[in-house]
């Protein structure tokens, strides 16, 4: 095995447990509590009927393979931050966006399957995505090592199909026209933006490293449209950025998460 081949994350059949659930995700930060344990929360939600009409095994899913995974794991959880900005900002497209980065952080085969599979089909001018396609990328991820074990067929066209209704629930493609989902123009909010690059500062990432930064390929962004992006939300609220070439250096203006979410409740940004 190669070098690059054994740090590369492994793919997981995660995928098959949940979908975007962006409204769920909203109704779970809404209720839950901080410093209530996953197990807590899952027994509060089925016994409460908090998800509506969910099966107990559909609720356990929802909070154990998506809103644990996604917004409870890791030295600085989101869900404190993301609860106090839906209760101060209210919902919005940036509240979709930011379900999108945190579950493709959870989700090697969501991140690759955007980040690799749909950017070569955009580069290619292939503006669609179905399901044999991105089964045969699944094959292709098998075949250089990235399964613990091989799956069976089945297995792979389930995620592929669970993957695609992702990219459709997070608005990077459309609906389910005969088995072809186009591939959307996708543009993530100021607010998402602002929220990424301070994220990314605050885990100790370099002003160029927050530019280039493998996350913003979730949102299609390359680093010279990060550039740019950042470019335009520059202002003494946020940050003043220099860049060019390979060097960029940026102020900024808060210094904590805490912070700069003060700002991001308070501010308007496109």
């Amino acid at each position: 095995m190669t070098g690059a081949l054994a740090t590369s994350p492994r793919y997981s059949a995660r995928a098959i447990k949940a979908t975007g659930l962006v409204e769920e995700t909203k109704a779970l930060l809404r209720v839950w509590t901080p410093g209530e344990s996953t197990a807590e929360l899952r027994r509060r939600v089925r016994e409460q009927a908090l998800l509506g009409k969910a099966t107990a095994s559909r609720s356990d899913d929802v909070v154990s393979n998506a809103f644990n995974q996604r917004f409870l794991v890791g030295a600085s959880p989101a869900a404190p931050h993301l609860k106090r900005l839906l209760q101060e900002k209210g919902p919005g497209r940036w509240f979709t966006d930011l379900c999108l980065l945190y579950a493709a952080r959870a989700d090697v085969v969501l991140r690759e399957t955007i980040s690799v599979y749909a950017a070569n089909r955009r580069a290619t001018h292939r503006e669609y995505v179905d399901t044999p396609s991105l089964v045969r990328f699944l094959e292709d991820q098998e075949a250089a090592g990235r399964m613990a074990r091989p799956w069976a067929a089945t297995v792979k066209a389930s995620v592929a199909q669970h993957v695609l209704r992702q990219m459709t629930d997070f608005g990077l493609a459309g609906p389910n026209r005969r088995g072809l989902r186009d591939l959307l123009p996708f543009e993530p909010t100021g607010l998402a933006v602002a929220w990424l690059a301070h994220d990314l500062h605050f885990q100790g990432c370099s002003d160029l490293g927050v530019l280039a930064h493998p996350d913003w390929q979730v949102w299609t962004l390359g680093e010279a449209h990060v550039r740019e992006r950042m470019a335009r939300l520059a202002g003494p609220a946020l940050w003043e950025i220099q860049a060019a070439g390979s060097v960029a250096q940026i102020t900024w203006t808060c210094s904590s998460m805490e912070e700069a979410l003060d700002v991001l409740a308070r501010i308007e940004l496109r």
